[in-house]
């Protein structure tokens, strides 16, 4: 929610910022990198809750007497957790070092 309302729309604006050849407005959070820093420990977070997951159901494998049910859970869930990994990744690898690097350049 505050990478919705906050962190992602001040990332905008500094990108619209820079394409306009003008510098972007001061932000409310101080630096570009508080925010990421919390998100980054955020995602740490769901990356422990993750492995967790994968350790209760033993790497997601289904039993052999499983029901659909419970065969399309651990299938969701082990999507999910690729998923999510893949956000992360795109988040902590490209998209908050490049608004970090163009807060800078400001």
């Amino acid at each position: 929610m505050k990478e919705e309302q906050m962190l992602f729309p001040y990332i905008s604006l500094m990108e619209e910022s820079a394409l306009a050849g003008e510098p972007a407005p001061p932000a409310m959070f101080g630096t570009v990198a508080n925010p990421v820093r919390m998100m980054m420990q955020e995602h740490d977070g769901a990356g422990e809750a993750l492995r967790s997951l994968r350790s209760v159901t033993s790497d997601y494998k289904v039993p052999e007497d499983a029901c659909i049910t419970y065969r399309t859970l651990y299938g969701a869930l082990e999507g999910y957790e690729a998923d999510l990994h893949q956000h992360i990744h795109l988040e902590n690898n490209i998209l908050f070092p490049r608004a970090i690097a163009m807060e800078a350049k400001r």
